[in-house]
């Protein structure tokens, strides 16, 4: 079937992309493959599903019917771009050069190399100690390569979501990623190999040597957090002027930056308690997008809420924070409690320490 009868539209086409960039499922049902060469689609057709999605370069020969997004141009190195779709210009930047460019068309950011993932390591740490975030990460032309890896893993059986193919041949989870097998291999040896190796280590296997960013992620419990969080601001404008986040760069309840006593790491999925100017703060849920406007009393409990995950020990928190017993703020935690629940939010339990 040709590309110009089975060509997805341009909405399904960015989604697609997104889903090999990001290596987070959108609305493709399959595989997101993406292909350096255009020599490879019949290979890679042969080994297709019925959902997957294949991008190809223009040029190259259709095959048995799948799904097929052709792209113009190049994608390989910074400063590479691409017209996907046929219209959808897409431009490659490294991570070290994103803080000093103006991201205000689509961009994708890659780390690269090992100093790129130092990079984002450094400029996390920045962010979860003074709260400031680098603006480029936050424009909603930009995304960075990989940043699903970051976050829990996908539920079982769900371990590939996305194929790149080199120049060279090579099967790999994204460009920087694991090695998931070669042109030739079976299907079902690239699923088997995707399933065996998890965690943010795979998208990122080329560039960091084994074990090192697991360490360094170990370090860091509250860096899918972050990530969460550049997701959660990117592009927004229903935000205060000037917007800080709960967590990043201190609390509203004083005792929840003792980092000994309460050490910073809550559940990825936690919602956001956003501050501004005033008196008043927004609830954010980062997975279904609801929002909750609070007072600052409701704020200061959702914030020991959302640092416990259970209402006995907020309760302790909030006490200690107003010099009262616990019994005497756990009226305001149930009425908030029931806030949430009427709004469809809920608290995940903080994870275990």
């Amino acid at each position: 079937m040709r590309a110009s009868v089975t060509s997805p539209s341009g909405r399904f086409a960015a989604e697609a992309f997104e889903q090999y960039v990001r290596a987070r499922r959108t609305v493709v049902d399959g595989v997101v493959f993406f292909l350096e060469s255009a020599a490879d689609l019949p290979e890679v057709e042969a080994i297709a599903e019925p959902g997957d999605i294949v991008i190809a370069p223009s040029g190259s020969t259709d095959g048995g019917g799948r799904r097929l997004i052709r792209y113009e141009g190049r994608f390989c190195e910074p400063g590479d771009q691409m017209t996907l779709g046929g219209g959808l210009r897409y431009h490659l930047q490294d991570y070290l050069a994103a803080p000093f460019l103006l991201i205000d068309r689509p961009t994708v950011i890659r780390l690269h190399r090992l100093e790129g993932v130092a990079a984002l390591l450094n400029d996390a740490d920045l962010a979860w100690e003074t709260g400031v975030f680098v603006g480029q990460l936050l424009s909603s032309a930009a995304m960075i390569d990989s940043h699903a890896s970051f976050l829990p893993a996908p539920p079982s059986g769900d371990a590939l979501v996305r194929i790149h193919v080199t120049a060279e041949g090579d099967y790999r989870d994204g460009p920087d990623g694991l090695l998931l097998g070669v042109v030739g291999d079976e299907r079902a040896e690239l699923e088997a190999t995707a399933a065996e190796h998890g965690g943010p280590g795979r998208a990122l296997a080329r560039v960091v040597p084994p074990g090192v960013l697991e360490a360094d992620l170990d370090d860091r419990p509250w860096f899918g957090r972050y990530m969460m969080a550049l997701a959660l601001l990117r592009g927004r404008d229903d935000l205060p002027p000037r917007p800080a986040l709960s967590g990043f760069g201190g609390h509203l309840v004083g005792a929840l930056d003792d980092v000994d006593a309460h050490p910073r790491a809550v559940a990825v999925d936690a919602p956001f308690l956003v501050t501004g100017e005033g008196d008043e703060y927004l609830l954010l849920d980062p997975t279904s997008g609801i929002r909750l406007r609070l007072g600052v009393d409701a704020a200061r409990a959702a914030e020991c809420l959302i640092a416990t995950g259970e209402e006995p020990g907020a309760a302790a928190l909030l006490a200690s924070e107003l010099g009262s017993r616990a019994s005497a703020v756990r009226p305001l935690l149930r009425q908030l409690r029931r806030r949430l629940a009427a709004a469809g939010l809920d608290v995940p339990a903080a994870p275990r320490r």
